[in-house]
């Protein structure tokens, strides 16, 4: 069965929060009207042109969005993808990952659970982006066992740090 084919029947997958900095904003163009003709509703939540702007508060936007349950997942680009990947990574309950070929994705699904795939849109053609991101809605979480177990065990990280934050610790050594 093809990406696009799997990418149809993904259940729960009905909304896509996407953004982009200026970096990304041509690549996000053509991902949007991919997601639109697979019938996905999808939000394009910035930014809207090419002039220059800085990422981390689109990353949040869409971060926040995915992570209140506004949107079932979120894509994001930059130019190398990674700054805007750390800036989805601050707010709880994301896991981003920065995908540059059709095994990342299927793993930062399959053993991740990742709910954002980061692109970084200079060192992707637009043809691969379309296949990473048909891969990456079409790969289900391999629920159960080890990686079920080490997403609970990232789940209890972020929990204990936002825990000690609050109470004015840096770590639990301090």
């Amino acid at each position: 069965m093809s990406a696009r084919a799997r990418m149809a029947r993904v259940p729960g997958v009905r909304r896509i929060a996407l953004g982009a900095d200026h970096g990304g904003f041509l690549l996000k163009a053509k991902l949007l009207a991919l997601l639109q003709a697979q019938g996905v509703e999808v939000a394009d939540l910035g930014t809207h042109s090419e002039q220059p702007c800085d990422y981390p508060p689109i990353g949040y936007k869409v971060a926040s969005a995915v992570a209140a349950g506004t949107f079932d997942r979120g894509i994001l680009l930059c130019k190398s993808g990674i700054g805007i990947a750390i800036a989805a990574n601050k707010v709880p309950g994301i896991r981003a990952a920065v995908c540059g070929d059709r095994f990342d994705a299927e793993r930062s699904r399959s053993h991740n659970d990742a709910n954002i795939l980061v692109l970084g849109a200079e060192k992707l053609s637009a043809s691969s982006a379309k296949r990473i991101v048909e891969i990456w809605l079409a790969t289900p979480f391999a629920s159960g066992g080890r990686h079920e177990r080490r997403v609970r065990q990232i789940a209890a990280i972020e929990k204990r740090c936002q825990t000690l934050f609050k109470a004015g610790k840096v770590s639990d050594t301090s």
